[in-house]
């Protein structure tokens, strides 16, 4: 059976998801959430079962959040923080490589490397109630990866790609951290390096993408 040839073409991917969220109970203050992600990569084929290319990343989180304490006659005492919690971006290298089934289906799967900074500001209470904290935290990760997929051929320019696992199984960052304690305006800062080595799985993973080619 012959399938189509791929070599030498040429492709943009790319997916996107958005979430909203809103909690609105009664005699409190409402809270909400929301975030979007995004990735798109380039890249072309060099051989009919091997392809190499670039992505970036991107992605953000924040919403309005309510948080109580209680001083030492019980009183309560409630803050509500708003604003943009965390963001990222990143930027990385990745091979895939593909098992063609017939001329519409088949799967792929292979390494990639990857480079994120990241921010993050999130508030936390303490577990007796007593204080706040604002934490602030800049990382920079190095990972490696490991991803697989299957990809649906609906015309010679357009494919459908789905994620169905993907493993982090090497990973090294650097954080600078700092908190602040509201309560009482006790600070510190610290740096941490870190680093994971986690062989597992995640199956499924279930994401879809478009697929682009724009070269004949």
């Amino acid at each position: 059976m012959l399938f189509a040839q791929f070599e030498d073409k040429q492709f943009l991917s790319g997916s996107a998801g958005i979430n909203f969220g809103n909690t609105n109970p009664e005699n409190v203050m409402s809270t909400n959430n929301y975030g979007y992600n995004f990735d798109i990569s380039i890249g072309k084929f060099k051989t009919n079962t091997k392809a190499v290319g670039w992505r970036l990343t991107n992605s953000l989180g924040g919403g309005k959040s309510l948080y109580t304490t209680y001083d030492q006659t019980g009183l309560p005492k409630e803050y509500d923080k708003s604003g943009i919690n965390n963001i990222s971006i990143g930027a990385g290298r990745f091979w895939q490589f593909y098992k063609h089934f017939n001329d519409k289906i088949g799967i792929f799967g292979g390494p990639g490397i990857d480079l994120t900074f990241s921010k993050a500001h999130v508030y936390e209470v303490s577990s007796d109630s007593r204080y706040i904290s604002e934490n602030k935290s800049d990382k920079i990760q190095l990972s490696v990866g490991l991803s697989a997929g299957l990809y649906y051929r609906f015309s010679e320019k357009w494919w459908v790609t789905g994620s169905i696992a993907f493993s982090n199984p090497i990973a090294l960052d650097y954080s600078f951290l700092s908190s602040n304690t509201l309560t009482d305006d006790n600070k510190y800062k610290s740096h941490q390096l870190n680093y994971s080595l986690s062989p597992n799985f995640t199956f499924p993973s279930v994401g879809f993408g478009l697929r682009y080619f724009y070269n004949r």
